[in-house]
C-alpha cells in the first residue's frame, strides 16, 4: 500500500496504549499513519486507521512481521513503545538506510535496558548517584528492589526488611543476582522528556513534576527546573544517546538521584505536544541538523490527567 498524498507513513506500536492512541489521532492528519500491537484486543483496530497484530518483540518472528509491514505500508518512519523491541528495530534500520526510527543509538539502548549497568555508568560519569546494594547483609531498609532486565513498573517493590526481600525473590522465582536493590530515595518524582537529534543536538529538554503515578503517570505538571535540565545536558553530553530518551528521577535536597533512562519515548509524550509539540515531528524536522543553537522553549504549567474512555462493539 503506498499512499501517494506526499505525507509520510508512519508506524506506531503498541498502538493500544494511552500515549500511541493520542498520538495517532493527533498525527493522522499531517501523516498517513498506520498502528500494530501484538494483542488485538484493545480499542487501536477500531479507531479508524490500518492494524495489524505482530508478534511481541521478543519473539522470533518479529523482525519477519515487521519487515513485511514496512513493505507492505512503505513506512518511512516507526515510532516503538516497548523496551524489548528496541533493538530489533534498530537491527531492522540498517537494511533500510532510508527508514527512520524515533529511538536513540544502539549503545545507549543497550545500556538502558541493563539497569544495573546504566546505574554503574552513571556513578562512574558522575552524573547520578543510586548504585545497588551488592548483598543481602549491605541493605539498608527501606530499599527498592526490581529486575534487572525490566519494563515500567512491573515487578519494582519497596522493601521494608529481609523476610520481605525473601518474600520478593520467591514470589518472582530470582536470585539475588537477578535483581537490583537499590536505596529508597524520597522527595519529589520528575519524568524528562529529552528530546535529541540523531546527531546528539538537544532540541528541548521538558520536565514533568510527578503529581499522581499508578503503574503509568496519571497526573503531571510540566515544571522548569534547573537541576533537571543540567543532569539531562550532562547524559547528552557524556553518554551520546542521539535520540530521545525519557528520564525518571527524584530530586532530595537538591540533588537528583537518576532511577531509570527509558530508550524511547515516554507515555508522557502527550504532555510535551501540549506544553511544546509533537515529540515525533520534532525528532524528524530537525533530522540530520548537526548544529541547534538554542533549545526549545516550553509553556511550564500545564497539566496532565490521564483517564480511560469506553468502546463498545
Amino acid at each position: 500500500m503506498i499512499y501517494k498524498n506526499n505525507k509520510k507513513n508512519i508506524l506506531i506500536t503498541c498502538a493500544g496504549g494511552s500515549g500511541p492512541i493520542y498520538m495517532a489521532k493527533k498525527m493522522k492528519n499531517k501523516f498517513n499513519v498506520f498502528l500494530v500491537d501484538a494483542t488485538d484486543q484493545t480499542i487501536a483496530p477500531y479507531l479508524g486507521l490500518p492494524f495489524e497484530k505482530i508478534p511481541f518483540g521478543n519473539d522470533p518472528n518479529y523482525l519477519r512481521r515487521m519487515e513485511f509491514l514496512i513493505k507492505k505500508w512503505n513506512i518511512n518512519c516507526i515510532v516503538p513503545g516497548a523496551d524489548e523491541e528496541l533493538l530489533s528495530i534498530k537491527i531492522l534500520c540498517e537494511g533500510y538506510p532510508s527508514l527512520l526510527a524515533v529511538l536513540p543509538s544502539k549503545d545507549f539502548i543497550t545500556l538502558c535496558l541493563n539497569k544495573k549497568k546504566l546505574m554503574e555508568v552513571l556513578e562512574k560519569s558522575n552524573i547520578s548517584h543510586l548504585l545497588p546494594f551488592t548483598d543481602k547483609k549491605s541493605i539498608k531498609y527501606p530499599a527498592i528492589a526490581k529486575p534487572i532486565f525490566g519494563r515500567g513498573s512491573r515487578e519494582v517493590h519497596i522493601i521494608k526488611d529481609s523476610k520481605q526481600l525473601e518474600g520478593y525473590l520467591k514470589l518472582y522465582n530470582k536470585k539475588f543476582e537477578d535483581i537490583l536493590i537499590q536505596p529508597y530515595i524520597g522527595g519529589e518524582e520528575y519524568t524528562i522528556s529529552a528530546i535529541v537529534n540523531n546527531l546528539n543536538q538537544i532540541i528541548s529538554i521538558v520536565p514533568k513534576k510527578i503529581i499522581l503515578k499508578r503503574g503509568i503517570t496519571r497526573v503531571a505538571v510540566t515544571e522548569k527546573n534547573i537541576i533537571v535540565e543540567k543532569i539531562t545536558k550532562a547524559i547528552v553530553e557524556k553518554l551520546h544517546p542521539s535520540g530521545p530518551f525519557n528520564i525518571q528521577l527524584k530530586i532530595w535536597k537538591n540533588r537528583p538521584y537518576i532511577f531509570e533512562i527509558n530508550p524511547r519515548l515516554s507515555t508522557t509524550s502527550v504532555l510535551t505536544d501540549k506544553a511544546l509539540e509533537n515529540e515525533v515531528e520534532l525528532y524528524i524536522r530537525y533530522n540530520n541538523i548537526d548544529k541547534i543553537k538554542k533549545t526549545l522553549s516550553f509553556r511550564k504549567g500545564v497539566y496532565l490527567y490521564r483517564y480511560e474512555e469506553n468502546y463498545f462493539k
